[in-house]
């Protein structure tokens, strides 16, 4: 058994966790035999780092087993399930893949490399090309791996047989590898994870070292940020926990990358559940079978006989690896279908919370045994009706899904909640930082939310529809993905400052603490009066859209939209995707300055700011008080001015107009150049006989808020 010491003085090695087999090209089936049953033999050189490090592998492989028809996997049920991991890519970096072999024939029964086969692509970092075939004289453990994880035959089935499989070679022909070849295989795991039909979910790295201490800061300081990395694409690597074990003497600890912590590493048992007594031990860590684990292996193996076909039994962790990755996969596949966007994270917790925990007599410490058919169902569902949901001090993450009835998940449970329940729904999450997605039905649903609530620092909301109502307490971050039918969403404002930005089928109000989105509601109202200093922006559709602005108010609406903002101190208004559009603006009570373009028109006063662009017609009112000032630009010289005692119009060839009415003075401009308007309309103008009439006003008053308020409806 070799110690830690003996390994930093012995050859410079780095190789999988189980023994490389060294083989001449000519006499492969018989050394293979004997090796199997012997000595191995092998050696690498770990190049590029300055310092020596040695993989260890040194537990004896056992005699192949005969060819047979089934496969010890250790995870429980994974036969079981329809669930094969279909719709991933799992990565083997190891030795390459004989990607020809039976095993990982594609449904069609062809076997090849590339797009349309099950090995669907890689490299070769030892030799630098596109081919990483798992060659003699040492090839086989990569094709062993790669058979665990996904292969497929008529008599054998690996635990993800339905994945796509990428073979990212690290060994050369006689198992020689260097740590920059590693790391360059998981920097293109990064790069490539959305390169193929399915994406890369999962890496298995059945390869480890035994470091001194210094040996392994360097190894961390090159492959620690790859590991990292793939932790946040949410791509989970296994690495094999190592073999050398020696009873508890000395060296215990994990093999080095399994020993990361942005890696799973995994252990193995026997068929008595126990520890297998050559694995290495950690807390809590995953095992799975590591006895006679029978596999692919290439056609070398055994003699060359053409028939690429070959299985063999191996012991180590880096059998076991495959198996708690590959399940992974298909707990990844189950949160999926159940609806939800699991993190790396999440799988491992479910993979954790349903597991069976056991003690190593040897060591005391813990190890667990995936329980995969309860990882696939997850906890089971709360069905019972519930009226209230209170949540805890943590952060949680809440979806309300009310396309088939009301479903609600919070984490891994579910709960079903009955729509005739008598009375309010109560979702009362409590504190922390909390979301909650709603996904909408075709009928008509009610959205109102308010992040000040009846407390300060508390945020409260409804959902309704004619058949329920749902109270939403404490969420911090909410978003309501609208089903198709006539709903409507009520937003309000913090007391700090807000900002808006709405458009046709999307509205997102934000502020300090608090983000509420809305995405297909064709009717958004967003309330500003509760302090702060609040900026909306507002966008058209492709149709033709009419904007109403006075201050308070903002409307703008389409044939099939209609966003309200009210009591912004700033709106801007965008129209810009397209159709016939016109904007109608009125003053404030003071003194409002009011410029009216082809690209954009505002208006300014007392607390009160508009601008309005790409509106091929604009018309500005001053009804409401002050001494008024409008000035109207046109692009070209020699245009079509209409000037009465109240009202001054500009109109293009294209049948736009430029319209201010009501102001004490306006004046007009053409390619910026000032123009002298008959009659003269500087100075302050006569009052329109109207203004003197109190009941007329206020008749004209009433018309501009039934033009500004006509689609709104009962909010």
């Amino acid at each position: 058994m070799f110690t830690r010491d003996s390994l930093n003085a012995d050859a410079h090695r780095i190789e999988p966790c189980e023994r490389r087999l060294a083989l001449s090209a000519s006499l492969a089936g018989d050394l293979m035999l004997d090796a199997l049953g012997g000595t191995v033999l092998g050696g690498t050189n770990l190049g590029g780092t300055g310092d020596d490090l040695d993989l260890q592998h040194n537990v004896p492989v056992p005699p192949p087993a005969e060819l047979h028809d089934d496969t010890d996997t250790g995870v429980a049920d994974f036969d079981t399930t329809d669930l094969r991991g279909a719709g991933q890519t799992v990565v083997v970096i190891d030795s390459g893949i004989a990607w020809d072999h039976l095993a990982f024939a594609s449904p069609n029964g062809g076997t090849g490399f590339g797009p349309g086969y099950r090995v669907v692509g890689g490299w070769d970092f030892a030799e630098d090309d596109a081919d990483p075939y798992d060659d003699g004289p040492t090839g086989f453990h990569g094709t062993h791996v790669a058979g665990t994880l996904a292969g497929k035959t008529n008599d054998f089935t690996g635990v993800a047989s339905d994945a796509d499989i990428v073979a990212l070679r690290v060994f050369d022909d006689h198992g020689n590898s260097q740590l920059q070849w590693i790391e360059s295989a998981l920097q293109w795991v990064h790069a490539n994870r959305n390169a193929f039909d399915s994406p890369i979910t999962t890496v298995n790295l059945s390869v480890g070292a035994a470091l001194s201490d210094a040996n392994q800061a360097i190894a961390m300081q090159m492959l620690e940020d790859e590991f990292s990395l793939l932790r946040q694409d949410n791509i989970l690597v296994f690495a094999a926990a190592g073999n050398f074990f020696d009873g508890g003497d000395g060296n215990t600890g994990l093999l080095y990358p399994a020993s990361s912590d942005s890696v799973v590493p995994v252990s193995s048992i026997d068929g008595n559940g126990e520890l297998n007594e050559f694995a290495q031990r950690q807390s809590d860590i995953f095992a799975a079978s590591g006895r006679s684990v029978s596999s692919s292996v290439p056609d070398h193996v055994f003699g060359w006989d053409g028939r690429v076909d070959d299985f063999a039994a191996l012991d180590g962790t880096s059998m076991a690896s495959p198996q708690i990755a590959g399940a992974s996969m298909l707990v990844r596949q189950a949160m999926i279908d159940e609806g939800l966007s699991p993190t790396a994270d999440n799988i491992l917790a479910r993979m954790r919370d349903t597991s069976i925990e056991h003690t190593d007599p040897t060591t005391g410490q813990t190890y667990r045994t995936l329980d995969l058919a309860a990882a696939l169902v997850g906890q089971p569902a709360t069905q019972a009706t519930i009226d209230h949901f209170d949540g805890s001090v943590e952060s949680e993450h809440v979806q309300l899904d009310l396309r088939d009835g009301i479903v609600m998940r919070v984490g891994e449970k579910t709960y079903f909640i009955d729509p005739a329940h008598d009375g309010a729904i109560v979702i009362d999450v409590g504190g922390g930082y909390d979301s909650l997605s709603i996904l909408g039905s075709d009928a008509a649903e009610r959205l109102i939310l308010n992040p000040s609530g009846d407390e300060v620092g508390s945020s409260t909301g409804s959902l309704s529809t004619n058949a329920f109502t749902i109270q939403l307490r404490g969420f911090e971050k909410v978003a309501f993905e609208g089903g198709g039918g006539p709903d409507r969403a009520s937003l309000f404002d913090s007391t700090s400052s807000d900002h808006l930005d709405s458009r046709p089928g999307l509205a997102t109000l934000k502020g300090v603490g608090f983000e509420y989105t809305v995405t297909g509601v064709p009717k958004v109202y967003v309330h500003a009066t509760a302090g702060g200093n609040d900026v909306a922006f507002l966008n058209d559709s492709s149709g033709d859209d009419s904007l109403s602005v006075r201050p308070q108010f903002t409307s703008l609406r389409s044939d099939d939209s209609f966003q309200l903002a009210y009591g912004f101190e700033r709106v801007y208004a965008y129209a810009t995707s397209g159709g016939n559009d016109i904007a109608e603006i009125y003053d404030s009570a003071g003194d409002d300055t009011m410029s009216i373009s082809s690209g954009r028109s505002i208006i300014t006063g007392p607390g009160y700011h508009v601008s309005a662009s790409g509106f091929e017609s604009t018309i500005g009112y001053a009804t409401g008080g002050g001494n008024d000032i409008a000035r109207i630009y046109a692009d070209e010289t020699s245009s079509n001015w209409d000037v009465a005692t109240d009202r001054v119009q500009w109109t293009g060839q294209d049948a736009a107009v430029r319209i201010a009415r009501g102001f004490e003075r306006t004046e007009a401009f053409e390619q910026f150049e000032p123009i002298e308007l008959i009659p003269l309309s500087t100075g302050v103008a006569s009052t329109p006989w109207w203004v003197e009439d109190p009941k007329i006003r206020a008749e004209r008053d009433a018309e501009a808020s039934r033009s500004l308020f006509a689609a709104l409806g009962e909010e």
